[in-house]
């Protein structure tokens, strides 16, 4: 399946809320009022239509995809749309890549990575960011490390800011994954958002690391936080140029309607990738494009797409 940029795509990263997951975040503190005024304010949705018990988000999801040409589509899944997610890759089989949210610091953490993938999920999802008292470094990481190496699966992990509002910076530079990068060098680790504005943190990973690697995901409004200038075809340039585009991992982090799939996050990298590769100094080829769009994700996660 082509997309509307003309490549195939695979989104490694997007997220999968239903009705469930608002119920959980209200019993933990979140009002629908307080987190409608952050998005507003920090992306591009002017409008949120939250899930209820009726809403079929997976169909949505499969609907927004063929609208878009998406071949599959990656979701970070939290303990409240588990099972609900489950049922979407049954209903849905070649289209859904899944990463089961853990939180380390959870007693059954490990067998937690155990059981996605006996359900057979794609990998897990760690949120450093947003935990108060662990660092990605801590030994309560370890086991599921070793639960994730077992099983094959990239780490995904969101360092730096976050539009929830519950960061703690003090746990977000990706720095803190190097030295468990060096004790499972045969683990693949994936920072999220470049970085989420520790950008410059993450190239120096790309000199110490090999099994570091970091998607695009989002808007990358991080840039405006910064205090030099950058935009998108600066920040493939140097993430291609230090790492290789082996390494650079396309996605949307596409969330919420009636936004659904984030198209113009995809054109606007697409062209950003596309620029990088005219002219007599050229550093990216037809191959490489595919890779960043496609073939990387698929090549960490081992999932086959459903032939459109």
């Amino acid at each position: 399946m082509l997309s509307k940029v003309g490549i195939e795509v695979v989104d490694a990263h997007a997220h999968f809320f239903t009705a469930s997951t608002l119920k959980a975040w209200n019993l933990r503190g979140r009002t629908r009022e307080g987190f409608e005024q952050r998005t507003r304010s920090r992306t591009d949705m002017t409008s949120i239509e939250l899930p209820d018990e009726s809403t079929d988000v997976a169909q949505m999801w499969v609907d927004e995809m063929d609208r878009y040409g998406i071949t599959a589509m990656g979701f970070m899944v939290g303990a409240e749309a588990y099972d609900e997610f489950l049922e979407a890759k049954a209903r849905f089989p070649g289209r859904f890549m899944g990463y089961a949210n853990i939180n380390p610091g959870d007693t059954e953490a490990a067998e937690k990575v155990d059981k996605a993938a006996r359900d057979g999920l794609q990998g897990i999802k760690l949120y450093p960011s947003s935990w108060p008292e662990l660092h990605a470094y801590d030994a309560a990481c370890y086991p599921v490390y070793e639960a994730a190496l077992k099983h094959r699966f990239p780490v995904f992990l969101h360092f730096g800011i976050t539009i929830g509002g519950q960061a703690d910076l003090r746990h977000g530079n990706p720095l803190d994954i190097q030295v468990p990068s060096r004790d499972f060098p045969d683990l693949n680790f994936v920072i999220a958002h470049f970085g989420a504005g520790f950008f410059r943190e993450l190239l120096l990973l790309q000199y110490q690391a090999d099994n570091v690697y970091m998607d695009s995901s989002g808007s990358n409004s991080w840039m405006r936080y910064l205090p030099y200038d950058l935009d998108l075809r600066k920040i493939f340039e140097r993430a291609i140029t230090t790492g290789g585009a082996e390494k650079v991992i396309f996605g949307t982090d596409s969330t919420f309607f009636p936004r659904g799939f984030r198209i113009n996050i995809l054109e606007q990298q697409y062209e950003a990738v596309k620029s990088l590769s005219v002219g007599s100094d050229a550093i990216v080829s037809v191959e490489d494009i595919d890779a960043i769009f496609r073939g990387n994700i698929l090549r960490l996660n081992g999932f086959t797409p459903k032939n459109l």
